[in-house]
């Protein structure tokens, strides 16, 4: 008797662990009633699924954009959460990003609690960071704070001198006039299209800065451009002019909000309640699938971005995606300039193919120029953020002929040939002009096609579909005037728009399951330490190399739909 009330003892204990473990998953550690939470806005927010177990494991890392919105949207319908302390620091993100995470402020507000923005800044020119800022109900800045906005640049590069000097001929050829991809390699300054282009997206953007933080503090457009014009400005200066509302320091910011004797729950510390016990969700699904990076055929891989998109790899999903019964749409997250015209194309097939089984909507975040708008070009919708860079509609091709180059160093090269166009691929080379004559015959059928998939996947003409494309980059905002687009919102948006699409109520929750699916955690762990042996770049060091070489990732001679990466406004 006494053996089997032990048995039974430990099999009570052993299920009020299994509870208290349940529990802790399902409602997370305790958070104080009354607590206000501070979240660290900095870095580039990846466009990722959100971490599992093994990935927080393995790595410690900024958390994905999504990750962050869903922690916002939680708190807000927290009952514990009291309010929100933005502590807004060098972010490196684009307008689209922005715009999306201004959104999840806006939301947060409508919760009627309290989310304010503290702003550190230590050099001038932190336009994003003061523009994601002011989405909050206020903004202070530090005592020795710099000026947050200095008002926007857009800055382009030209290598047209460089192959000069290295005795390179660089032979770029460019399906049509706005296709500046080419013109960052072969030119030395902008041409007419180029700068036409290049002033619409900067006055497009620079409206939609000065509009949002004028909506968010109660401003005139006109007036908040002329305090801009003003800047930089004292903080106190700030405050008066009304882009603040006073200078403090964050532990004053504290007190202030949460209470003397009370610290801040920080956001790796918070654990929003009602999480799902694993295999006992039984919420609808939706089925999410990325696209980040440049495009090319094959796996995707890690490159100097560190993401890249592989037709292979995308095709594979969607395939699996279509395939998952209990999976009812399909949400496909693009943030890509481009790259190769073939694997694009290839992946445009992959949302055709799916588009049978259900919805594939498409949301795009700080770019889908190109190739990504290729891909995107097919959905049955398409949701872009105002500053989303979009469109760009064109083909380039990039050959060097680097003969002179080897001279100079003392090699000397022979080719010997068989076919009339063999020497097409021959980096020692220039293109004659019947071989020119070939290349551009090619370009200009994968622009048709391009135009074609568009004119269908848009229900525009191929004349209107020529008329806004001719590489002619757009922000979301001008693209959705020019029928590219069809709504403006984020990522929420898009979700919304699934649940619509198949019948489920906008309000009713929904899981997540994103493809393609995690490797195993013994692949992860390999891949983890492979990847801690190569030299890592600071984000922003990856995004300059990115920009300057746009086409380098690419076959010599491979044609591409690329958009120019520099477009950059900051």
């Amino acid at each position: 008797m006494g053996r089997r009330i032990r048995v039974i003892l430990i099999l009570l204990l052993l299920l009020s662990v299994v509870a208290l473990f349940a529990r802790a998953w399902i409602v997370g550690p305790r958070v104080k009633p009354g607590s206000v939470l501070l979240v660290d806005l900095s870095g580039a927010y990846a466009e990722a699924p959100p971490a599992d177990l093994v990935g927080r494991w393995l790595r410690h890392r900024e958390p994905t954009l999504i990750e962050l919105i869903t922690m916002l949207k939680k708190a807000a319908a927290d009952e514990r959460i009291k309010g929100v302390v933005l502590h807004v620091t060098q972010l490196e993100i684009g307008w689209a990003k922005a715009q999306e995470i201004r959104d999840a402020i806006a939301a947060f507000k409508r919760s009627g609690k309290r989310i304010v923005s503290y702003l550190e800044q230590e050099v001038a020119s932190g336009n994003i960071d003061y523009y994601v800022a002011s989405a909050a109900d206020q903004v202070f800045v530090p005592p020795g704070g710099s000026a947050p906005v200095t008002g926007l640049l857009s800055q382009f590069f030209f290598l047209g001198g460089v192959w000069e000097k290295l005795d390179i001929d660089m032979q770029v050829e460019k399906i049509r006039e706005y296709k500046t991809a080419g013109d960052m390699l072969a030119n030395k300054s902008m041409t007419p299209a180029h700068r036409e282009m290049a002033n619409s997206l900067l006055d497009s953007i620079n409206g939609q800065f000065v509009g949002g933080i004028a909506a968010a503090r109660g401003l005139d457009p006109k007036a908040v451009q002329t305090i801009i014009d003003d800047t930089p400005m004292t903080p106190a200066a700030l405050a008066s002019s009304g882009l603040t509302d006073g200078v403090k320091f964050l532990d004053e910011l504290r007190a202030d909000l949460a209470g003397p004797q009370q610290a801040f729950l920080k956001q790796d510390e918070y654990q929003p309640p009602g999480r799902e016990w694993p295999g006992l969700d039984q919420r609808p699904r939706l089925a999410v699938i990325y696209a980040v990076g440049p495009i090319h055929s094959g796996e995707a891989t890690g490159g100097v971005g560190g993401d890249s998109v592989g037709s292979e790899t995308l095709i594979d999903a969607f395939d699996k995606a279509a395939a998952d019964d209990g999976a009812r749409a399909i949400v496909f997250r693009v943030d890509s300039p481009g790259g190769s015209a073939l694997a694009s194309d290839l992946i445009w097939r992959a949302t055709q193919q799916a588009r049978l089984k259900k919805p594939v909507i498409v949301s795009m975040s700080d770019v889908a120029g190109s190739g990504g708008y290729y891909i995107a070009a097919g959905g049955t919708r398409i949701v872009a953020e105002p500053g989303t860079l979009t469109g760009s509609i064109g083909v380039v091709m990039a050959k060097p002929n680097i003969r002179g180059l080897l001279a100079k160093l003392g090699v000397t090269t022979e080719s010997l040939t068989r076919g009339k166009f063999a020497r097409l691929e021959d980096t020692t080379s220039s293109l004659t002009p019947l071989e020119r004559a070939k290349v551009v015959a090619g370009m200009t059928h994968i622009y048709d096609v391009f135009v074609d998939r568009v004119a269908v996947g848009r229900q525009l003409t191929r004349e209107r579909v020529n008329e806004i494309g001719r590489g002619r980059v757009w922000t979301g905002a001008q693209a959705k005037e020019n029928g590219l687009v069809d709504e403006l919102g984020g990522f929420a948006r898009a979700i919304e728009i699934a649940k619509e699409s198949v019948g489920i109520p906008v309000e009713q929750d929904v899981r997540l399951v994103f493809y393609p699916q995690r490797k195993g955690t013994l692949e992860r762990l390999a891949q983890y330490i492979d990847a801690r042996a190569v030299v890592s770049l600071p984000p922003g060091w990856q995004q300059a190399l990115l920009a300057a070489f746009p086409a380098w990732d690419f076959p010599d001679g491979a044609l591409l739909t690329l958009m120019s990466e520099q477009v950059q406004i900051r």
